[in-house]
């Protein structure tokens, strides 16, 4: 009776996403079209991009979700931003940062790049079974002034990595426009990517 009423306690010390199971989120072809179904139910996207300030409002008009630009260790910060987004109904795309050769980031340094792909890995391990969780969003406008190709390998072998740690969320990268080029070195280079945003 003491071992369960333990139990309870402890049960109730524990923030809401604890004891949630992820959601299962899917991107399926349905008619000829995409779709995305979060634990089976079709989910379109409705949101914003932002920090995590704003989330009532973003609410209160109709959002479902909103996307960060990256996503860091502060680990009690970023939970206490997935626990605000689930109690408000809303799913989170999170932003993962990415080096960047326009800032001096280079994608011919091997060790810097392994480095990325394990800082990147702890990141998922952190956050990945939180409810709110929508899906990963690796980098930011990468083909921004860009010359180095291999940022795309990059960016193909962090889909790989996040896909393995994390079955249940699809991956994605955002463009700052594209052209057909760009699509095909993305599908030769980063095959694994379950979607692009175009910005």
């Amino acid at each position: 009776m003491l071992q369960r009423l333990f139990v309870s306690i402890l049960a109730l010390a524990l923030p809401a996403w604890a004891t949630a199971a992820p959601s299962q989120v899917r991107i399926v072809q349905e008619d000829g079209a995409y779709v995305m179904r979060v634990d089976g139910q079709p989910f379109r996207v409705k949101g914003a991009g932002m920090g995590g300030e704003g989330q009532e409002a973003l609410a209160a008009r109709g959002g479902n979700s909103f996307r960060t630009w990256s996503t860091g260790m502060d680990e009690a910060k970023v939970r206490a931003m997935l626990d605000r987004a689930q109690r408000n109904g809303l799913k989170v795309a999170m932003g993962i940062e990415v080096g960047n050769e326009r800032h001096g980031f280079d994608y011919d340094d091997r060790v810097a790049v392994k480095q990325q792909l394990e800082r990147i890995r702890r990141e998922v391990g952190l956050y990945k079974d939180h409810p709110a969780v929508l899906m990963w969003v690796v980098g930011n406008e990468l083909n921004l002034h860009y010359s180095n190709p291999k940022v795309w390998d990059a960016v193909g072998g962090i889909a790989d990595m996040i896909h393995t740690e994390d079955p249940n969320h699809p991956v994605m990268t955002t463009l700052a426009g594209f052209d057909k080029k760009l699509i095909d070195l993305l599908k030769a280079r980063a095959p694994s990517l379950d979607l692009i945003g175009i910005q």
